[in-house]
C-alpha cells in the first residue's frame, strides 16, 4: 500500500469539497442542448432550494423532445429548432426535479447534492 504525502491528501480533500454546489440568491443558469443523445447534460447538480434557469436549445429536428415538461410545472415549454428557451425552476430540498419530453422518452434531472 502506498501513502500520499499529507499536503497532497489535504489538497485532494479540499478539491473534492469545493465541487459541492453552493446556494446563491441569484438563479444559476445552465445551457442544455437537445441532441440525438437526448438532453446534454442530462443531470445538473445544484444546492438544495437553488433557483435555476435552464437555457434549452433543440439542435436536432427528429426528436420527441420538441417540448419539455418539468415536474410540478403545469406549463409545457415548446422547444423550437435552433432557438433557446429559458425554463425556470427551483431545486427541491433533496432528491431530484425531473424534466422530460412529453412522451417521457428523453429525460433529464436537476439533482440536489450536499446539504
Amino acid at each position: 500500500m502506498r501513502f500520499l504525502p499529507v499536503p497532497l491528501v489535504v489538497l485532494v480533500a479540499l478539491a473534492a469539497c469545493s465541487k459541492r454546489p453552493v446556494k446563491t440568491d441569484t438563479p444559476q443558469t445552465f445551457d442544455v442542448a437537445v441532441t440525438n443523445k437526448g438532453f446534454e447534460p442530462p443531470r445538473i447538480a445544484v444546492a438544495p432550494g437553488q433557483k435555476v434557469v435552464l437555457r434549452i436549445t433543440r439542435k436536432v429536428a427528429e426528436t420527441c423532445a420538441d417540448a419539455v415538461d418539468v415536474q410540478g410545472d403545469p406549463v409545457r415549454h415548446m422547444l423550437p429548432l435552433d432557438a433557446t428557451v429559458e425554463v425556470r425552476a427551483t431545486a427541491p430540498a433533496s432528491g431530484e426535479l425531473a424534466f422530460a419530453c412529453p412522451m417521457k422518452m428523453v429525460r433529464g434531472a436537476i439533482a440536489v447534492v450536499g446539504q
